[in-house]
């Protein structure tokens, strides 16, 4: 199965290196994006605790919805149905 997760990254152009721009000056997006399920993993304080997807799953979706060679820079990732 998958799971639907809201995910915030800013985009690194092609053109750019790590040391040639600010964080101010890329580009953010929210998408919605179909990654696989998170794994339980257990409870802390009586709240159940769930694993993300793999951070290389999640930038390879991402990689998918952008220019080639631009790189996704992940913000913020929650479950879509999370507030």
């Amino acid at each position: 199965m998958a799971t639907v997760y809201r995910i915030t990254y800013a985009v690194l152009p092609a053109s750019l290196g790590p040391d040639d721009y600010e964080p101010s000056d890329l580009e953010t997006h929210t998408d919605l994006v179909e990654l696989s399920d998170p794994e339980h993993a257990g409870k802390v304080a009586g709240q159940a605790v769930r694993y993300a997807p793999p951070h290389s799953e999640v930038k390879n979706a991402l990689r998918g919805l952008l220019e080639p060679g631009a790189e996704p820079i992940i913000l913020k990732l929650s479950l879509a149905d999370d507030a």
